[in-house]
């Protein structure tokens, strides 16, 4: 069975990318809402094993790929990552965020894929291992009557982030909080862009996502999903 539950591809229009947008796992470094459910090394082999999830999602994918580390000094171990189908045309390109909150980092990254005429540019982050095929079907689908598609997650936040346009200032915005997904679309529409809302499901932040997450993975048939579901089941927080 393939990566999406019988479909080994996602194909997208000409000059559109996926972009993750990530930490690399390690101690003291991220999810530090979880720290309190599962010791340090739990929490660093989780965000291991969600980022595995995110990796198999851009391997179902059939357009360019892009991975977005955090830091510089992460590139090379970047490139070592297996983020592309066997078959495909173009290596993944890596461009490290570099500084700034998330906002600024996003807005720098969006404008330099912009220039390389990536003109439908789809983010996800490595924390919400629910995203699926329908998921992405709908934002390649929104874009083409959209300027932004937004997937919003249960928490107020987003899973995704999907625009064919540059993105307005968003150093300013409320990233981290529930209100960011109301106050994205918003910026957005100040900008004069379209702004269309999804369904995302949900991220993982607290020990109640990993209820959720473990309730939410049982069945499913990709198979870094399947290793996180048996992780989740075999170390359930205290």
């Amino acid at each position: 069975m393939g990566l999406f539950r019988g479909n080994s591809s996602i194909a997208p229009p000409g000059n559109s990318a996926l972009i993750l947008v990530f930490r690399r796992p390690r101690e003291q470094h991220g999810k530090r809402r979880l720290a309190g459910a599962l010791n340090e090394q739990a929490l660093v082999e989780l965000c291991r094993l969600m980022l595995n999830c995110a990796l198999e999602d851009l391997r179902a994918w059939r357009g360019r790929v892009v991975l977005a580390p955090e830091g510089g000094e992460d590139r090379d171990w970047a490139l070592s990552l297996q983020a592309t189908r066997p078959d495909a045309r173009k290596p993944a390109r890596v461009l490290a965020q570099g500084d700034g909150n998330l906002g600024r980092r996003l807005e720098r990254l969006d404008r330099a894929l912009n220039g390389m005429q990536l003109k439908r540019r789809i983010y996800i982050g490595s924390d919400a291992p629910v995203l699926g095929a329908r998921h992405y079907r709908r934002a390649i689908a929104g874009l083409a009557t959209h300027d932004v598609v937004l997937a919003a997650a249960r928490d107020g936040g987003v899973t995704m982030m999907a625009t064919r346009r540059v993105w307005p200032p968003l150093a300013g915005l409320p990233w981290g909080s529930p209100g960011l997904a109301r106050a994205l679309g918003a910026a957005c529409r100040r900008a004069g862009q379209t702004v269309l809302r999804v369904p995302g499901g949900f991220d993982v932040d607290r020990r109640a996502d990993l209820v959720h997450l473990d309730r939410a993975l049982r069945g499913d048939a990709r198979p870094a999903r399947r290793e996180l579901h048996r992780w989740l089941e075999s170390n359930r927080p205290a």
